[in-house]
C-alpha cells in the first residue's frame, strides 16, 4: 500500500507539479495569463457537456467489455507490467483502493493533465485538429513501448493505445477539457486492475 502511495506521489511530481508548475510561471510572468485562463488552456474546465456524457457512458461500456471478456493475463501479470502488482490480491476494499489510486490518480489523471492537458493543448494551438491529435497520440504511444521489453507478442496492444490516445485526444481538443479522457483512461485502467486481481487469486 506505502509504495502505491508513492508511485502516485512520484507520477504527480514528474508529469503534474514539475511541467505544470513550469507551465505556470511562464504563462504568468510571461504572458501574463490569470489562474482562469491557464486552466482553460489545459483543459481543467468541464468543456463541453455533451463529450462529458460521451466519455461516462463509453467509460461504462469499456467496464462491462473488461469484466465480461476472456482477457489473457499472463502478459498483464509478468516481471515488468504495471499490473503484476495486483496478481493474487483478490477483491477486497484494499484492493479496489490500490485499483483506484493507480487508475483515477497515478496513470489516469497524470497522464491525463500531461499527455492531453499539456501537450494536446498546445498543439491544439499551433496545429489543425488532425495534425495534433496524430502527434499528441504518437507521443502518448511512445513510453508505452516499454511493454514489448516484458512482452513482445502484445504489439496488438500497443495498436490499442494508439486508437485510444487517437480518440482521447479528439475528445480533450474538441471539448476543451481533459475530463472525459480522464474518465475513460480511469474506468479502463480501475477495471483491469481489479480483473487481474480476481482472475488470479488462488
Amino acid at each position: 500500500m506505502v509504495q502505491a502511495v508513492l508511485s502516485s506521489i512520484v507520477n504527480l511530481v514528474i508529469l503534474v507539479a514539475i511541467p505544470g508548475g513550469i507551465y505556470a510561471w511562464v504563462q504568468w510572468f510571461r504572458h501574463k495569463r490569470s489562474l482562469a485562463d491557464m486552466c482553460q488552456r489545459l483543459g481543467l474546465e468541464l468543456g463541453d457537456r455533451r463529450y462529458l456524457l460521451g466519455c461516462a457512458g463509453l467509460s461504462i461500456l469499456i467496464v462491462l467489455v473488461l469484466v465480461l471478456a476472456p482477457i489473457p493475463l499472463e502478459p498483464l501479470t509478468r516481471k515488468g507490467s504495471a499490473m503484476a502488482q495486483f496478481a493474487g490480491l483478490g477483491f477486497s476494499g484494499q484492493t479496489l483502493f490500490r485499483a483506484m489510486l493507480y487508475g483515477m490518480v497515478q496513470t489516469g489523471f497524470c497522464e491525463e493533465f500531461f499527455f492531453r492537458g499539456m501537450i494536446a493543448g498546445s498543439l491544439g494551438r499551433k496545429l489543425s485538429v488532425l495534425w495534433a491529435n496524430v502527434w499528441q497520440a504518437v507521443i502518448f504511444l511512445l513510453p508505452h513501448l516499454l511493454i514489448l521489453f516484458f512482452a513482445p507478442e502484445a504489439w496488438g496492444l500497443l495498436v490499442l493505445v494508439l486508437v485510444v490516445g487517437l480518440f482521447k485526444g479528439w475528445v480533450r481538443i474538441k471539448a476543451q477539457s481533459i475530463w472525459g479522457p480522464w474518465m475513460v483512461h480511469a474506468a479502463g485502467n480501475v477495471t483491469i486492475c481489479v480483473v487481474v486481481a480476481m482472475r488470479t487469486m488462488a
